[in-house]
């Protein structure tokens, strides 16, 4: 990454002004779905979290915040958009929640905002655990996700699906993570002759969550069409 900034600084950020960008009136279609495949990537909402099952006490309440560094330096991003990236970063911010079920089941809700850019995201997530994992085996999950846009899509619009394998292997208040996953991602522009993008692409991602209940600390690393990097501070049980 040419410009990897600690996600530190992006937080303390947030706290001033955001500048604001656009899709550029009248952009190609080449560069608005070249802009499609790469947003939607970024935007998708990874796990960020282990394979092991909740179980039915368990929860998790968070809240993280997404960079992607390389975002404006693909060819597109100067024909596509219109305005300036706060930092030059593609940045997100995401809050959610997960329950666990019987059965090994976990279902999670997120929200999703893009910094500078009027579009607002909802994600539903479903996770079941083929292996639960324990002192000496791992934990092995199926976890599948769904996202539309819920606000400021007049300009673009996004609906997507996933579905990924994740493994994980605790070790004490530590574990470490990865996973592959298919993204199908539709994504339409109303104010460019309406035009449609479809889009199939496979995702890896790996992390490690610090577990310490308050706070419970994810770091995750994100491979779609670009690197990008993810934290995210929670509580759980």
């Amino acid at each position: 990454m040419k410009r990897l900034i600690p996600l530190a600084l992006v937080f303390a950020a947030s706290t001033g002004p955001l500048a604001a960008w656009d899709l550029a009136t009248g952009a190609p279609a080449p560069a608005l779905e070249a802009f499609h495949e790469h947003f939607a990537l970024a935007a998708y909402a990874y796990p960020r979290h282990a394979a092991a099952p909740l179980g039915v006490t368990g929860f998790d309440v968070w809240g993280d915040v997404v960079v992607a560094p390389d975002f404006v330096d693909e060819p597109f991003a100067e024909i596509a958009i219109d305005g300036d990236l706060t930092g030059d970063l593609l940045t997100f911010y995401r809050v959610g929640a997960r329950k666990g079920l019987p059965w090994g089941i976990d279902l999670g809700a997120a929200y999703t905002r893009v910094v500078g850019y009027d579009l607002e995201l909802a994600s539903v997530e479903v996770q079941y655990a083929i292996l639960d994992g324990g002192p000496l085996s791992p934990a092995l999950s199926v976890r599948a996700t769904g996202t539309r846009s819920i606000a400021g899509d007049e300009e673009y619009a996004l609906e997507q699906y996933g579905v990924e394998l994740l493994a994980s292997k605790g070790f004490t208040v530590l574990t470490p993570y990865v996973g592959a996953g298919i993204v199908r991602s539709e994504g339409r522009f109303p104010r460019s002759g309406d035009l449609g993008v479809e889009t199939t692409q496979e995702i890896v991602f790996a992390g490690v969550v610090l577990n310490l209940l308050v706070p419970k600390i994810a770091v995750e690393v994100e491979r779609g069409e670009t690197w990008q990097a993810a934290l995210r501070v929670g509580f759980g049980i």
